[in-house]
């Protein structure tokens, strides 16, 4: 099958919540499948990536995870990075195979200076240690990345360098994001997560918008209409 995750009947409760954060729901990841989770705060986005990954348990229900599914996970708290190393070491540790130069043009993709290449990662800000986890994730060896928030604390430079390694993603990829235009650009599927039910709509986040407001989809030629007015937005 080309299913890469199934959750079946899965359900999620927490203490002293009175309604179930997922309420039997049966969803699937396919091969393929670019997935943005939208809903409202507090309805269980995050909860559900921690649910595929293994960090949280469903109180009932099951998710299967296909043999040779290899998962990344990007979240906010950056727990897969060792603070000790300079961002340099980091990705070396991570791909020895990787030469030296490859390493810094990398780094310079996400707006890493000559100055801070070399600085540990401790001493570095919140949204510096967020790149250097996004690069690791898009180094490692894995063919669905689950993404908490990825665009949080980068700047537009940052942003357009990840949309471009997501685009060239040849995995599938699950994220959460308050980004309209990050969806628009990544993702090909909409979760939206609202008291305990998921409803899957498909196309990007302006087709789930229209969806909603019952519009059709855009057509293509009005897909490049739109992107050439966001990107002549991008400019002012």
């Amino acid at each position: 099958s080309k299913d890469m995750v199934d959750l079946k009947n899965a359900t999620k409760r927490f203490e002293g919540l009175d309604r179930a954060i997922l309420d039997a729901q049966d969803l699937e990841i396919r091969k393929g499948d670019r997935i943005g989770i939208v809903g409202g705060n507090g309805q269980g986005k995050t909860t559900l990536l921690k649910l595929i990954v293994g960090d949280e348990k469903l109180t009932s229900g099951s998710i299967e995870v296909s043999p040779g599914v290899v998962i990344g996970y990007f979240h906010q708290d950056h727990a897969t990075l060792d603070f000790d190393l300079n961002p340099v070491e980091q990705i070396e540790t991570l791909r020895p195979d990787l030469q030296y130069g490859d390493i810094r043009g990398a780094l310079g993709r996400f707006q890493f200076t000559s100055d801070k290449v070399k600085t540990p990662l401790k001493a570095l800000s919140g949204g510096e240690r967020a790149r250097v986890a996004l690069l690791k994730l898009l180094l490692e060896d894995n063919n669905l990345l689950l993404m908490d928030e990825p665009t949080n604390h980068l700047d537009m430079e940052s942003k357009d360098t990840l949309e471009e390694a997501l685009k060239a993603y040849e995995g599938s990829l699950v994220t959460v994001s308050h980004d309209r235009w990050f969806l628009d650009q990544v993702v090909n599927r909409i979760w939206e997560v609202n008291e305990g039910k998921v409803t899957v709509y498909y196309g990007n986040y302006t087709d789930y918008v229209r969806a909603k407001k019952g519009l059709p989809p855009l057509t293509e030629e009005e897909r490049e209409e739109l992107a050439k007015a966001e990107d002549e937005d991008d400019l002012i």
